[in-house]
């Protein structure tokens, strides 16, 4: 199993970068405004420690986007694969010839690993940022706090 860790930083006028990093390799994937990719990664990690099968993440580049898809292999792994797409793939917006990811990054990870970091990515920008600041720096969206205390106490 590889060590997997996430980090996300908040970046000025909608933009913020996400960090996937295992023993092998480190992906750097923008995200944009366009998506709400911090909200549906606290979904994603709430979905899988329920025990859902496969999530997807997007992270809106302009132009093309990294998706990240957390399967669960079994009760206790997930295997992860990060993809990059020239377009915008979610959207359904291709160009000719294209449409196809090239996978950047692949592997397994614990599932409560997955969540602990996603949970850590979460209250790390709300300590640094809280709700106001992040809305500040993102503008589109508000920050995801219903996600984040989910992920705490998942009866909410």
């Amino acid at each position: 199993m590889t060590k997997f860790a996430l980090t996300y930083e908040l970046h000025e006028h909608g933009w913020a970068t996400a960090t996937l990093s295992d023993n092998d390799v480190s992906i750097d994937m923008t995200a944009s405004y366009l998506h709400d990719s911090l909200r549906e990664l606290a979904n994603a990690a709430y979905q899988v420690s329920r025990g859902t099968t496969e999530r997807i993440v997007v992270f809106m580049d302009e132009p093309g986007e990294h998706q990240l898809t957390i399967a669960r292999l079994d009760d206790d792994n997930c295997t992860y694969a990060v993809d990059w797409y020239d377009d915008w793939q979610s959207w359904g917006i291709r160009t000719v010839g294209s449409g196809y990811p090239t996978r950047v990054a692949e592997g397994v990870v614990s599932a409560r690993r997955f969540v602990q970091q996603v949970h850590t990515v979460m209250w790390t920008l709300f300590h640094t940022h809280g709700t106001d600041g992040y809305k500040l720096r993102w503008g589109e969206r508000d920050f995801p706090v219903d996600e984040m205390w989910r992920l705490v106490d998942p009866s909410r």
